[in-house]
């Protein structure tokens, strides 16, 4: 363990100090200059052994405890709210009208018209019900997404 990680730092050293880190190119404890503060939290130092540079941040400060419930459980996630039965009812509907004999992988850098069905990796079957230059609205079984496409490489 280092002589710096044992103290607990609340301010970054000046420009020009010496701070004792442990260095990733020699594996051992060594002396770095600071060269330059990057961000309140962080600076830019230097192996004085090896040369190598690397950046040191400030420990973050812990945390307080939150308080746990009465019943000594975990916070439960919220639920996802319903999906509404019409997009579920529009996604069978577009389904019956376009069919899938002709369905196009999604690629954002694809371009997809009106009425176009897609098999997207993530949302699987969909079918597009408004196409603008550069974003689509999809049906999907699961509802509807906004969905980028016609992007350059």
């Amino acid at each position: 363990m280092s002589l710096m990680s044992e103290q607990l730092l609340t301010e970054l050293p000046a420009v020009a100090r010496n701070i004792n880190l442990p260095c990733k190119k020699c594996g051992v404890d060594r002396f770095f200059v600071v060269l330059a503060h990057a961000t309140p939290t962080s600076a830019k130092v230097k192996c004085e052994v090896c040369g190598a540079k690397q950046t040191f941040k400030l420990p973050k400060a812990a945390a307080p405890k939150k308080a746990a419930s009465k019943s000594g459980t975990k916070a439960k996630p919220k639920p996802r709210a319903p999906k509404p039965a019409d997009t579920l009812a529009l996604f069978h509907e577009l389904r019956d009208k376009i069919g899938v004999e002709k369905i196009q992988p999604y690629n954002m850098r694809s371009k997809f018209n009106l009425a176009t069905a897609i098999q997207h990796p993530k949302f699987g079957l969909g079918f597009v019900t408004s196409a603008s230059p550069e974003k689509i609205e999809v049906a999907f079984e699961e509802g509807g997404r906004a969905l980028v496409h016609n992007r350059a490489p």
